[in-house]
């Protein structure tokens, strides 16, 4: 099946792609969550012309197209992600509110994200809170233009607007030009044009919630962060950083789209004093997840699907084995990321980083 419009890959072969990519891959949660994250993955395997797209690029496609491939109702889908959104955002306002160890589960008692890695796990609400409070600012662009500066790297970046596709189509670009260029000087430009139509609300007609790059750059690496807070400050907020970078990945496809992660970091500041952390503490963060130019290995920077991706040899996953290095607990020898990195030499990097870090600016 092919469509009127521009760049959108066909719906035969989008549901292919799901059914191989699904019948490989199982994921440390329910299968319906799994569903919905994977589906994310067959978006980019369309934008980059990957698996069964065999070369061929369709950057306008988006998960409201991936869903009606399946048989799916696109609103009942972006509902889904937004209540894996809600009940962690509802965990942390149990915290605020003063529970020293809320469990990390919804209010039926199920575990966040549908991960039975949860289920036994116990940490403190206040080092849950600063973990999301790190992992939603790490990312802002301001804080990490300002890491840039101060620390003297370059790590790229950008944000995600709701996007007139029709001005779009109109000045030549698509969704794979305004995620790989360089476009920091064109964003008063874009707002004038009307490509850039609003920061944040519903995608209605022509507007899609996509992502433009303002600088190009090796980028960094949510594994790192992951690592690297649990390193400083302990396992309850390497969780915290986790759970904000899985609201970062399902806050692309939602009924009303915002920068989630980033409204709950200055949600838990305004309202949780306690939480004894401040931007420098983002900054120095930032600093130890960006991917740098020369590395003895391949930095993995896991997406949430490779996150919770089950290795069968040992029933493990990425993210299960970082909280188990964070414990320093043993861990098994695993391969992590497109990068396909071990595990054991991912933790010495980070730990010499850690180390020869020039400290927090």
């Amino acid at each position: 099946m092919y469509h009127n419009r521009r760049h959108v890959a066909p719906y035969d072969l989008i549901a292919r792609d799901f059914r191989e990519l699904d019948a490989l891959e199982t994921l440390r949660t329910t299968w319906d969550n799994e569903r919905l994250i994977l589906m994310q993955s067959v978006q980019g395997h369309a934008h980059e012309g990957h698996c069964t797209f065999a070369g061929w690029r369709y950057p306008n496609t988006t998960i409201d197209d991936i869903s009606r491939s399946l048989r799916l109702d696109p609103g009942v889908v972006r509902a889904d992600r937004q209540k894996l959104i809600d009940e962690i955002e509802a965990y942390a306002d149990h915290a605020i509110a003063g529970e020293e160890e809320p469990p990390l589960a919804n209010g039926e008692g199920k575990p966040l994200l549908g991960s039975s890695m949860f289920q036994n796990l116990h940490v403190a609400g206040r080092d849950v809170l600063r973990g999301m409070y790190l992992g939603g600012l790490r990312d802002d662009p301001e804080v990490r233009f300002e890491m840039e500066s101060r620390y003297g790297i370059t790590i790229g970046g950008g944000k995600c607007y709701l996007v007139n596709t029709k001005v779009m189509e109109d000045l030549g670009l698509d969704g794979e030009i305004l995620a790989h260029g360089a476009h920091e000087d064109m964003i008063p430009y874009y707002r004038e044009t009307g490509l850039i139509a609003a920061d944040e609300g519903p995608d209605k007609g022509d507007l899609e919630y996509m992502y433009i790059r303002y600088r190009r750059g090796l980028g960094a690496s949510d594994d790192t962060a992951t690592v690297a807070a649990g390193m400083l400050y302990g396992l309850g907020t390497a969780v915290g950083v986790f759970l904000s970078d899985a609201i970062d990945t399902l806050e692309k496809h939602v009924p009303v789209f915002s920068d989630q992660d980033n409204n709950l970091a200055r949600k838990i500041k305004a309202n949780y004093p306690d939480m004894d952390l401040a931007e420098s503490d983002v900054r120095h963060l930032a600093f130890l997840s960006a991917i740098p130019e020369r590395s003895n290995i391949p930095v993995p920077d896991c997406s949430l699907r490779h996150l919770l991706l089950v290795d069968r040899s040992h029933d493990l996953t990425a993210i299960e084995s970082h909280l188990l290095f964070v414990q320093r607990r043993h861990y098994g020898m695993i391969h992590i990321g497109h990068e396909n990195v071990k595990n054991k030499d991912f933790y010495e990097y980070v730990r010499e980083k850690v180390s020869n870090s020039p400290g927090i600016l």
